[in-house]
């Protein structure tokens, strides 16, 4: 971006920026230009608000002498992890390239050596004939021939026949007849028809479309740089992106291709194949897979599994990259969900049968000022979800086009090689049986048993290794998601400013966010005076989610409204999940006590990470999770202060510390001697704050908990259980014994069913797609309920409580 605003000086919005901040986002930049009119009332606004952060900032920095913060640039986000991947993190990477701005690859300039009018006048047609060509060779064809869906026709037929009452062989033959015209139905709706003249076309097309509702598609050009230089490689690139919209695999397509980087193949759900949109999706690489596998007769799909496998094969060892989502589908909270392993699992057998002989991951982050394809408040609030149709789809093209979503971000995680990941987890994994370690426990969720996404395509040998891949993957992806206007604006109304904030609060708070979360090495996605930004973002979210009245910026918390804004809110409860969960551990061992200990706040942090294991990811599979709680502790111990110091001075400290370090985990003299911590009176608030982000979240699980009791002696199918624990959880809302709207919620009470079924409380029966709950049977009593519902309500703040 510096380059683009030395060489085109005229396209600056604010001649004021100095080189620094010209390295921030150009197209945030354009965003907040219209708030720049009312010059009057925005340099009044500015003087008093301004002046009085400052004054505040400043009185801060005398009372607190806090550390020196470090100097503002923009951190390069996604490198790869330096335990599991230390030689691919060394490769693609140059110093210089931390350096280079975000641009905006929209505003699409004709190169200078270009003399040519008519190039400068139909620029973008100009830019998609020069791109890179490639060939992408269709593989359909050659699926029915492969030994592996013709040995899986056979053993179907087989188990068909058997399973029937005639023996005749003619039968049998009619049996392998109908699962070989099965299987050529089957590749018929899967297959690609990925065409490099329609990419090119649609990529045009796409210079025409997106800045009628979208403002700016930012990436970082030093992360494009690593992907052209993997490219060269030789080797497959999977590309691994966070799902939030549908827009999400077009947008990286054309990204890609317009950096003359080979597109890849998508997998796409198969309720996309409706009449013209599926046709172009195909033919801009989509293949479609199916969300889910019904059981048949107790067994799975052997021939749809063998098709998917043997089409993903050949077309990874036809050259072509590979994309999907981990996720599944597009998260409904603003979270990222817990990983889905099935197509992945094909990518690592295919590895291990010698397939491909390595393949380069690319995690992708993504995220949008405003959500494209609408709010999920319906579906959070009971309703079903909706099939696509081609007049919904029509609808919602022309709803996007007639609205301003601000801007898209996306950042491409360095990529990093799949046969060093796999060599660095067995290796773990051998060290580990070997020498076993309380500070290696990590988490272990179920992976779904009836989805494509379920692990039965991989040998049980290889099932651990898929999740660890996967759960690293998504880790990667949040890390390094960059934080939107509306993020910021949403976190801090609902977690700081519930009954509403002045601008002048607002200005204070959004700058002493953005210096943690840039202490944190977390990029934020916009730049320019904190009253432009705050009034931007409020504009966005729309007075149906933010009002402002004269400066006064209250949250709308009521239902639906509060779903819906805390979607936005979302992207940074994911990044502080883990500090959370400390201070929520902290609160409750002092709510007894003046005094806890480190063992007291790790052990009820633990519980936590177990409460919450479908909501977050806590740590990368090759961390320990006790270790990394330790280090969270740490850092408010050391970095927030908010324990009590004791007054020796600086010398007496510092022997204690040289003295620990001989110390054996505690033991002085070959006595345990706990170290004990007492909460400051003035970081009462800070922990609160910190407390109260996953407030939402333990009202859910508890109040799912305790509507368990309406299963006792009896049964109830998932979407009656669901209902009950909406309703339960609305009516305690009204009676304000729950205080968080954004509790009524159904994602997350579908995975605190999940937690329950874990703990081998609840007992799932499924046929097809019903799920029918009932209680086991040690459990199934009102005592046990309320035991597990106590659980997980004692983590509720006192004037949270709500029996």
């Amino acid at each position: 971006m510096v380059d683009y605003l030395i060489k085109n000086p005229e396209n600056s919005y604010d001649r004021n920026l100095s080189l620094t901040q010209s390295n921030d986002t150009l197209a945030t930049l354009t965003s907040l230009k219209r708030f720049s009119k009312d010059q009057k009332h925005r340099k009044h606004l500015s003087r008093e608000a301004d002046a009085l952060a400052r004054d505040r900032l400043l009185f801060h920095i005398k009372e607190n002498a806090p550390e020196v913060q470090p100097t503002r640039r923009r951190p390069f986000m996604g490198l790869s992890c330096q335990n599991c991947t230390s030689a691919s993190r060394e490769s693609l990477v140059k110093k210089t390239t931390e350096n280079l701005a975000l641009i905006d690859i929209l505003r699409h300039n004709v190169p200078n050596s270009c003399n040519f009018l008519s190039s400068r006048i139909f620029s973008h047609l100009h830019q998609v004939r020069a791109l890179k060509s490639y060939s992408y060779p269709q593989v359909a064809h050659l699926v029915l021939k492969d030994d592996r869906v013709k040995n899986a026709v056979e053993r179907t037929a087989l188990q068909q026949f058997k399973d029937s009452e005639s023996k005749e062989d003619d039968f049998y033959q009619k049996l392998i007849k109908k699962n070989q015209a099965r299987a050529t139905q089957l590749v018929s709706d899967m297959r690609s028809t990925l065409s490099d003249f329609l990419l090119r076309f649609t990529s045009w097309i796409l210079y025409k479309l997106l800045p009628c509702f979208l403002t700016s598609v930012v990436v970082h050009p030093g992360q494009v740089h690593m992907l052209k230089e993997a490219s060269k490689s030789g080797l497959p690139l999977i590309f691994l992106p966070l799902h939030r919209s549908h827009l999400d695999y077009i947008l990286l397509s054309f990204i890609l291709v317009n950096n003359d980087i080979r597109a890849p193949l998508v997998a796409a759900g198969d309720n996309l194949r409706i009449p013209f949109f599926g046709s172009l999706l195909r033919g801009l690489g989509a293949f479609f897979i199916k969300r889910r596998i019904d059981p048949v007769m107790g067994r799975k799909d052997q021939v749809y599994k063998a098709v998917l496998h043997t089409y993903m094969n050949l077309c990874l060892r036809a050259g072509h990259n590979i994309e999907f989502f981990l996720e599944g589908g597009r998260t409904r909270t603003g979270k990222p969900l817990i990983p889905k392993y099935g197509v992945l699992s094909v990518i690592v057998e295919t590895f291990m049968d010698g397939t491909i002989e390595d393949a380069l991951l690319v995690p992708v982050s993504v995220n949008y000022e405003k959500l494209i394809d609408g709010n999920f408040v319906k579906e959070q609030l009971g309703e079903p979800k909706k099939l696509e149709t081609f007049w919904d789809a029509f609808k919602g093209i022309w709803h996007v086009l007639n609205r301003n979503y601000g801007m898209m971000r996306v950042d491409f995680n360095q990529p990093f090689s799949l046969r060093e990941l796999i060599s660095a987890f067995n290796l773990t994994s051998t060290s580990s049986s070997s020498k076993p370690s309380i500070t290696n426990r990590i988490l272990k969720s179920n992976p779904s048993t009836n989805s494509l996404y379920g692990t039965d395509v991989v040998s049980d040998e290889h099932k651990s290794l898929v999740e660890n891949i996967s759960k690293h993957v998504l880790y990667d992806c949040a890390q390094s998601t960059s934080i939107m206007s509306t993020n910021a604006l949403a976190f801090l109304l609902l977690m700081k400013f519930r009954i509403g904030a002045k601008l002048e609060d607002l200005i204070v708070a959004l700058e002493e966010l953005k210096i943690d979360l840039e202490f944190s090495r977390k990029d934020v996605g916009f730049s320019g005076d904190s009253i432009d930004i705050i009034n931007y973002a409020a504009s966005l979210l729309g007075p149906g989610l933010v009002k402002n009245e004269k400066d006064l910026f209250i949250p709308v918390t009521t239902l639906p409204n509060v779903i819906e804004l805390s979607y936005y809110s979302n992207a940074l409860v994911t990044h502080y999940a883990l500090d959370s969960v400390v201070s929520l551990a902290t609160a409750y061992c002092l709510s007894h006590s003046n005094y806890t200990s480190l063992e007291e706040i790790i052990e009820n942090s633990m519980d936590l990470c177990t409460i919450f294991q479908y909501e977050f990811l806590f740590c990368k599979p090759c961390q320990g999770l006790e270790q990394v709680i330790i280090n969270c502790i740490d850092d408010l111990i050391i970095r927030k202060e908010i324990f009590l110091q004791d007054n020796d001075d600086e010398l007496v400290k510092k022997s204690r510390k040289m003295a620990a370090q001989f110390e054996n985990d505690g033991y002085v003299n070959d006595e345990y001697v706990p170290k004990t911590y007492e909460l400051r009176s003035d970081k009462v608030d800070t922990v609160k704050y910190f407390a109260q982000i996953l407030m939402p979240l333990v009202e859910t699980y508890a109040i799912a908990g305790w509507t368990l009791r309406n299963l006792v002696k009896k049964q109830l199918l998932e979407n009656e259980l669901v209902e009950e624990i909406v309703r339960e959880l609305k009516n305690q809302l009204e009676a304000q014994t729950v205080h968080y709207g954004e509790s009524v919620a159904v994602d997350p009470i579908k995975n605190s069913l999940k937690l329950y079924q874990k703990w081998g409380v609840l007992e799932c029966q499924q046929e097809y797609k019903l799920k029918l709950y009932s209680l086991k049977e040690p459990y199934d009593n009102y005592e046990s309920i309320k035991m597990f519902h106590e659980k997980i309500s004692r983590f509720r703040l006192r004037n949270d409580s709500s029996e």
